[in-house]
């Protein structure tokens, strides 16, 4: 009984997620119908051209701007750059259920830099730009990347797609 119960409560769930945009979409042709109606009867109706974007021409709202092919400034992937809103988390780390130990120390005055110890061994991870209001750090030539959001800290292995530490948080 539970489970037809849950199971009507996801479709009607569904189908009022699903009905939503239709909705909208429906007022919004009404409002506009709406609109060319009282244009037409006090006679100021205008010929608005169509433009119809394809594939090819078709750009992304924050890629748009009065030059052709200028980008945001200040990022790499076109998107606004987010500075975190929480402080870097550094110094020793234990990761996982197996408590790796993980060694992180900010670079220099700014946190454009980390010095990350990682199996005995140190790497240089400089920071790069995010959308997401994570801090990111990455070390090309090791493959290494570092991510930090304010729960947890995660290291990644780009050379060979894995996950090399999770649920990384201070050490008590």
């Amino acid at each position: 009984m539970k489970r037809q119960f849950f199971f009507l409560s996801g479709v009607v769930g569904l189908s009022c997620a699903l009905a939503l945009p239709a909705h909208a979409q429906t007022q919004a042709s009404k409002e506009k119908t709406a609109d060319a109606a009282t244009a037409v009867a006090h006679g100021t109706t205008k010929a608005e051209p169509t433009v119809v974007a394809t594939a090819d021409t078709a750009t992304p709202a924050l890629l748009t701007s009065n030059a052709p092919g200028a980008r945001v400034p200040g990022t790499e992937n076109g998107f606004p750059d987010v500075n975190p809103v929480f402080a870097l988390r550094a110094g020793r780390m234990v990761c996982g259920s197996r408590r790796l130990p993980m060694d992180v120390k900010i670079e220099g005055a700014d946190d454009q830099a980390v010095l990350l110890t990682w199996n005995r061994k140190s790497y240089i991870l400089k920071r790069k730009p995010t959308s997401t209001g994570a801090y990111h750090f990455d070390d090309a030539k090791a493959g290494f990347v570092l991510i930090q959001i304010p729960t947890k800290s995660m290291l990644f292995d780009k050379k060979n797609m894995t996950r090399l530490a999770d649920d990384c948080v201070p050490s008590p």
